[in-house]
């Protein structure tokens, strides 16, 4: 039997489900580590991040329902009990209950599922070798927290993220005519004291919160820096910048700034088709609003020095926020966007945005952008990564015929200087994404890696500055120069 079999819709590993078909205590003897630390930090990354459920009885890898007999599932919660009791603090609310599995003419069998509540007391510290590890839950994996997302821990225990707290700074409604007028021109009323200590930027005394401060007409600081650039190819690796600018400000005139910088950098017009026109453009205006509007939102202003990041390139644009994407601890090149919703990691900031019609309450600025890509085909699906540090948003170039371009992509090219073999452009097209072994080369153009292949095709290509030869294994590798071969 399977576990989903048992179970309906508990059927894969994931940030609030994990399988284990056995756990145990004592040391190991081909390591000599703690067996029990393991398991323990799954117990201790649910309660830090969402809380979550660990089946034991279940094969993690095949889901087959092993299960335990009576004297083994007893032990086995004796064992959770003290370990968790010894190893993990601050307390944890958790609870064991066993599902039994009855065959005909056997002795009943269970599983154990040990269901962990998120912590209100953060961050949860599992004691392990005479250190203190902090885990998170990350779909199906449990992992060391980062520096940074430690931080955002305390700062969720504490219930007091940046934007919250009260300064000394009385409001005066006179710095913020920006605000004012804009609510009043996409609201058609006024936005009222009352509106605003709902909101959490001012209080009862009308002193400003520092996310309110954000929004002053006259702010300036590099707390709030963005930095635009326009890349001439796929990557920075070129040593011309076609267009840089940076900006610190407020946040209504950070989203304007943004915004600008993109579209004065895109192709924003139409194409004649036959009798009638249809729009060409490289980016969707409303996916960046959105993918602007949702950088600032989540921004982890804590961090100093940081910036957001604007980088147009050929075939996509990017869009970095300092923090990691609150609520999802690790995303790489996530498409199916629309199923992330973020926390909110700066109330008050999301709550002026709503007020002024940048966002929406429900979150739905991803459904949007996915909406705005919908048809177009999966290179040119956005897509999201986030780690400890940062996230990213990816809108990929609509007007860039290959899409956007990934290791595996073989994309169209042009080259500045003057090649004569035949299998030439094909192989500096093959090798423009990833670096690629002769072998490789070869079993692409349908050849053998002949020494003649070698010597008087790519090492001529490497000769002439064309192919990039490097060595860090038994085979080279080559890659194409990109000072010199172009995507078209």
């Amino acid at each position: 039997m399977l576990i989903e079999e048992l179970i309906p819709g508990i059927n894969i590993e994931d940030t609030q489900n994990e399988f284990k078909r056995i756990i145990e205590e004592g040391k190991s003897e081909d390591s000599g580590k703690s067996k029990e630390i393991g398991w323990l930090k799954t117990i201790a990354a649910f309660a830090n991040t969402f809380g979550g459920t660990l089946y034991i009885g279940v094969d993690n890898n095949t889901h087959k329902i092993i299960s335990l007999d009576h004297d083994a599932a007893d032990k086995t919660i004796l064992m959770i009990n003290r370990q968790i009791k010894q190893r993990i603090e601050p307390s944890i609310s958790y609870s064991i209950d066993t599902i039994p599995i009855k065959e005909a003419e056997k002795s009943t069998r269970y599983i154990l599922k040990i269901s962990v509540e998120k912590n209100t007391i953060l961050p949860v510290t599992l004691h392990e070798e005479n250190l203190l590890g902090i885990y998170i839950r990350s779909y199906g994996s449990s992992l060391l927290a980062t520096p940074e997302q430690i931080r955002e821990l305390i700062l969720l225990s504490d219930n007091n993220p940046f934007d919250q707290p009260f300064t000394e700074e009385i409001f005066d409604k006179n710095n913020f005519k920006q605000i004012f007028d804009l609510y009043k021109e996409r609201n058609e009323s006024e936005l009222t004291e009352k509106a605003l200590i709902s909101a959490g930027f001012i209080n009862s005394d009308k002193k400003l919160s520092k996310g309110a401060q954000l929004f002053s007409d006259n702010y300036k600081n590099e707390r709030t820096k963005i930095v635009c650039t326009v890349w001439p190819e796929i990557t920075k690796g070129s040593s011309i910048v076609l267009a840089s600018e940076e900006f610190e400000g407020n946040l209504i005139d950070s989203i304007k700034f943004a915004t600008h910088f993109i579209q004065s950098h895109s192709v924003t017009g139409f194409k004649k088709v036959d009798e009638s026109r249809i729009d060409y453009f490289s980016y969707p205006a409303r996916s960046i609003t959105e993918g602007i509007v949702n950088a600032i939102a989540h921004r982890n202003y804590f961090i100093q020095g940081s910036q957001i990041e604007i980088n147009m390139f050929k075939d996509r644009l990017e869009i970095t926020s300092p923090g990691a994407l609150l609520g999802v601890v690790a995303l790489q090149k996530e498409k199916n966007i629309s199923s992330i919703i973020p926390r909110r990691r700066n109330e008050v900031i999301c709550n002026i945005l709503e007020y002024l019609r940048y966002m929406e309450s429900k979150g739905s600025g991803f459904d949007k952008i996915e909406q705005d890509y919908a048809g177009k085909g999966e290179s040119f699906k956005p897509f999201i990564s986030s780690n400890g540090n940062s996230f990213t948003l990816t809108l990929p170039n609509l007007t860039y015929s290959n899409g956007v371009i990934d290791e595996n992509s073989i994309p169209n090219i042009n080259v500045n200087g003057i090649v004569t073999g035949k299998n030439d452009k094909a192989i500096l097209s093959f090798c423009f994404a990833k670096a690629h072994t002769a072998k490789e080369i070869a079993d692409y153009l349908g050849i053998k890696a002949s020494t003649y292949f070698r010597k008087e095709i790519l090492d001529v290509l490497v000769k002439d500055g064309f192919l990039i030869e490097s060595k860090e294994g038994k085979s080279s590798e080559y890659l194409s120069n990109r000072e010199k071969i172009v995507t078209v």
